[in-house]
């Protein structure tokens, strides 16, 4: 058996949430980052949308991830903030496709290939509390790798040569890719591009690379913070089941 790590990317195309606003209603689903860890080894996947914000392609991303955790034995699942970002949305959203019959059934399957679900900002939290400022729920997770020791790469948008002017378009405020980056623009930007049948040209195949790049590397991280934190002795501490996540 081994561990599952997952992290889920959004956009907010329709409406911008404000630094409060953590409704499901302000996201769409971006892409899925996965790792898988056994004692054979480690391998990593980012599962990006592929088509525009209707329902299908949103039940369609739900199903490849699903696909892609049934083909392994997953006995634990880590995430960072899940129970209040990634599980609690991606519960969300497979109950609205449930509710709207675009996919019956999403949410039963969410919780039967995602068992075990270790919340490993609630594990930092508890062992960094001093570290948390007045009003912060959980340290950012670069936070937690540095204080745990474990190597966080950043995605620096000169790699990937995209030019100023298309930076400048995108709102970017930061010469490396930022979160705040992926849900203001650079999500809708890649959407707008799959949409429009842009797929080929450099420029999207560019933006695709450091989406992918970016996303797997938030994912990456979670095996090393997972460690440094306890392991397994976190299981049971930490366990927040999928099934009961959501709202």
């Amino acid at each position: 058996m081994g561990t599952l790590a997952l992290d889920i990317e959004t956009a907010s195309p329709f409406r911008e949430p404000g630094p409060d606003d953590d409704d499901t209603a302000y996201f769409e689903l971006l892409a899925v980052a996965v790792g898988y860890r056994d004692a054979s080894g480690t391998e990593t996947d980012v599962l990006l949308r592929r088509g525009g914000w209707d329902a299908d392609h949103t039940a369609a991303l739900l199903d490849r991830l699903l696909a892609w955790c049934r083909g392994r034995d997953v006995e634990r699942t880590l995430t960072y903030n899940g129970v209040h970002f990634d599980l609690r949305h991606l519960r969300n959203w497979a109950e609205r496709l449930d509710q709207t019959g675009v996919r019956l059934g999403m949410v039963d399957d969410l919780s039967t290939v995602l068992p075990t679900h270790v919340d490993l900002a609630l594990a930092a939290r508890d062992r960094y509390r001093d570290e948390l400022l007045s009003g912060q729920r959980v340290l950012p997770l670069w936070k937690v790798c540095d204080l745990t020791g474990v190597d966080e790469e950043r995605v620096w948008y000169d790699d990937y040569g995209l030019n100023d002017d298309y930076l400048r378009g995108l709102d970017v405020d930061a010469r490396f890719v930022k979160a705040a980056h992926v849900g203001r623009t650079l999500g809708a930007r890649y959407v707008d591009g799959l949409v429009a049948g842009l797929t080929e040209t450099t420029t999207h195949r560019r933006l695709h690379r450091l989406l992918t790049d970016y996303a797997a590397g938030d994912v990456d991280v979670l095996f090393g913070v997972y460690d440094a934190l306890g392991g397994p002795a976190l299981d049971e501490t930490y366990h927040e089941p999928v099934g009961e996540l959501g709202r």
